[in-house]
């Protein structure tokens, strides 16, 4: 066979293409090219390394990854085993406000009781408050599995009809008809930042599925998250395929109508160079938007191509700063245990998410999400942790065109400025934690955009604006998409960011391709693995 051609190929290397190449090659038996921008695979599952640290860029934590559990089954499956996971702490979160900071163990019952101590008089609430996320979340995933196949497709559009998740319901509405106490209404928004919109721009269906997804607590990959695509690698390789690292997709060669190749672009190489691969069925894991305005040639007929560019327009997937930070002591010696930390310096997340280009330019942080990623993985050589916050892609937008590396020294002092002030509003609350600093490197929009091709450095893939879900916009992010022999997966077909749903995703792209498997024929490989 040529040696550009191959049965399947993946534009993009993060879960959900994984999940793909991994369960066609094994399961199938197909020879799955995968091609990805960055000279390393695995999207936002890759990890990378200063002298001695390690950090991993995407995965911070993971719900229902105990042994025995579906996912965990599921996700043993697409790595053959290849991946361990670490139970986090029992208490593995923790929420700090100014006047307040709340634990969160991996116990329901302790959760609601936790709740309930701290705020007795709404004890009828907050019990209604979990039984309403489980119903929200069990329809919000029948609602996306209805883009399965077979008669899970016929299940799941049933099911969504007579128990909709009303994704026009936003979080805050929800809280403010069940609460009265507005501490306890920012305590259960949280974690908002696993989704990348506060409480009166997002679904409370999209956030009952957070809430219902950690509330057994939290897991991290053993070795870091690059043991995730190394896996998935050995597998494809073992089945003749192949993973094409600095390759970047420009675009979807059609031929008679037909979806037949990729066109891409050495992103290493010193002169332009492009190569071009053939195969019957491309799969896009690189998201809806940049698929169909990017890389579909504008003559091809798509009619909600226009619409598609409008809300993108409108609404980009929240952008962030990252800092990471590596240790020259051991951080357990402030206390701390390997949970995460959620702090905020109000209790009005619409005001920290509105105000995420302001806080830049003045230089004071508001807000921060801290993860210990030597604390979680018992094979860490050295300690580190990241320091997360939200940013507006325009305050960065001045220095798009300078090259990764050689932006200039206004670039590398604002770069200074945000990494002290989060350095600041970390010891404002944890006293000591600058002392042992030994190494820091901030990532900005500009990072995430110039190494994944996301629309202004979004990490979540689109929006989950309420616009998103009218039924004239469903075709989006459908797995089968109006080019024959071309599909998507990914995170954009589940709604929601996370390794979690990047996977699902994974399952109903394969549902949809030719000798694909329905969503049931891949949980019962799973049980039996």
């Amino acid at each position: 066979m040529n040696a550009s051609r191959y049965d399947i190929i993946l534009i993009g290397s993060g879960m959900g293409a994984l999940t793909v190449a991994s369960l066609m090659a094994q399961m199938r038996g197909k020879k799955v090219l995968v091609l990805e921008r960055h000279f390393k695979a695995g999207g936002y599952t890759h990890s990378f390394k200063r002298q001695k640290y390690h950090w991993d860029v995407g995965i911070h934590y993971v719900g229902q990854m105990g042994k025995g559990s579906v996912m965990r089954r599921l996700f043993d499956l697409v790595t053959q085993g290849g991946v361990d996971w670490q139970k986090m702490p029992d208490l593995f979160e923790k929420f700090t406000y100014p006047d307040r900071t709340f634990n969160l163990y991996s116990n329901k019952e302790g959760y609601i009781n936790d709740l309930i101590e701290q705020f007795p008089e709404e004890e009828s609430a907050i019990r209604q408050y979990f039984r309403d996320t489980a119903k929200a979340a069990t329809a919000f995933g029948m609602q996306a599995m209805s883009k399965s196949s077979g008669w899970l497709k016929l299940f799941s559009s049933v099911v969504t009809l007579f128990n909709p998740s009303r994704l026009n319901l936003t979080t805050q509405t929800y809280l403010d008809r069940h609460f009265q106490n507005p501490q306890l209404k920012a305590l259960l928004a949280s974690q908002w930042g696993t989704y990348g919109l506060p409480p009166s721009k997002s679904p409370f269906a999209v956030h009952s599925t957070i809430v219902q997804h950690y509330l057994e607590g939290a897991y991290y990959p053993v070795g870091g998250a690059g043991t995730i695509a190394s896996s998935v690698q050995e597998i494809v390789e073992a089945n003749g395929g192949k993973f094409l690292l600095n390759r970047e997709a420009t675009e979807i060669l059609i031929e008679d109508g037909n979806a037949i190749g990729v066109r891409v672009r050495k992103m290493n190489a010193k002169e332009d160079t492009w190569e071009e691969y053939y195969a019957p069925v491309i799969v896009s894991n690189i998201g809806a938007a940049a698929t169909y305005l990017k890389l579909i040639p504008n003559d091809y007929p798509i009619t909600f191509r226009e619409s598609l560019r409008q809300f993108v327009q409108q609404h980009s997937s929240i952008a962030n700063v990252t800092l990471y930070v590596g240790f020259s002591e051991d951080p357990r010696k402030l206390g701390f245990k390997g949970e995460n930390h959620w702090i905020y310096e109000s209790l009005n997340h619409d005001d920290i998410y509105n105000s995420r280009g302001e806080w830049i330019e003045e230089g004071k942080a508001t807000h921060a999400y801290i993860s210990f990623p030597s604390l979680k993985d018992p094979q860490a050589k050295a300690h580190t942790a990241e320091i997360i916050a939200w940013a507006d892609y325009d305050t960065f937008a001045r220095w798009r065109e300078q090259s990764w590396l050689k932006r200039d020294e206004e670039y590398q002092a604002l770069k200074q400025r945000l990494s002290q002030a989060l350095i600041d509003l970390v010891e404002k609350y944890y006293p000591g934690f600058a002392e042992i600093i030994d190494y820091q490197e901030l990532s900005t929009p500009l990072t995430n955009e110039h190494f994944t091709g996301h629309d202004r450095g979004g990490i979540y893939g689109m929006a989950i604006a309420p616009e998103r879900f009218e039924p004239e916009n469903l075709a989006w992010t459908n797995p089968k998409t109006p080019v024959p022999g071309l599909y998507l997966t990914g995170v954009d077909l589940m709604i929601m960011g996370g390794i979690v749903p990047a996977m699902l995703g994974g399952l109903l792209t394969i549902a949809n391709l030719p000798q694909g498997m329905s969503v049931p024929q891949t949980f019962i490989a799973a049980g039996r693995f």
